[in-house]
């Protein structure tokens, strides 16, 4: 086996550079933890009680309260089980049908989701959001028909590549066992 040695120059670089980057995360961390008036005075110093600097988690609960924090976790979880649950029911359904019927409307569906792919996010947001306003579906339920469009393309393409993997006879064997289309 070819073993490389360690270079402490090159560990000693690399940990100077992981706690300058790392400085300003902790810089943003302790302040925090101090009053309004002494992050802008003191923003290098430690909080501490002598000193009355230290506020506690007076900030964080000031913050929580006057963002709505947990309404929005509600929301931003509410959208996220709902659009990522109905994308893999709806696009392994699209998926299924794509890879098994064979004709000249499974093909243009599947081109126009690949196709959805190639587009850049860039150019569908500002669109997007336009028509989502206009359609009034800037609200929970809405947001999630705006992802599940979003996330059709890639997860049909996916979903088409897992089912050309799985063998037909696994399905002609549940259809003589009596299953039927959703069984199977």
């Amino acid at each position: 086996m070819n073993k490389k040695k360690k270079s402490p120059a090159l560990t000693a670089l690399m940990s100077v550079l992981c706690i300058l980057f790392l400085l300003p995360i902790l810089i943003v961390v302790m302040n925090s933890f101090k009053g309004k008036l002494f992050i802008s005075t003191q923003p290098f110093s430690f909080p501490s009680a002598a000193a009355g600097t230290f506020v506690g988690l007076e900030n964080y609960v000031e913050g929580i309260k006057q963002i709505g924090f947990w309404s929005a976790f509600g929301n931003s979880l509410f959208i996220t089980v709902c659009s990522v649950l109905a994308i893999v029911l709806l696009t392994a359904m699209t998926g299924w049908f794509i890879t098994r019927v064979k004709n000249t409307a499974t093909k243009v569906i599947y081109y126009l989701l690949v196709f959805s792919m190639i587009v850049p996010f860039q150019m569908v947001m500002f669109t997007m959001s336009k028509m989502a306003n206009m359609l009034h579906l800037d609200n929970p339920v809405g947001i999630v028909f705006v992802y599940i469009g979003f996330g059709a393309g890639l997860s049909s393409f996916m979903f088409s590549g897992f089912v050309k993997g799985v063998p037909l006879d696994i399905e002609e064997a549940a259809y003589m066992d009596g299953c039927g289309p959703v069984r199977t």
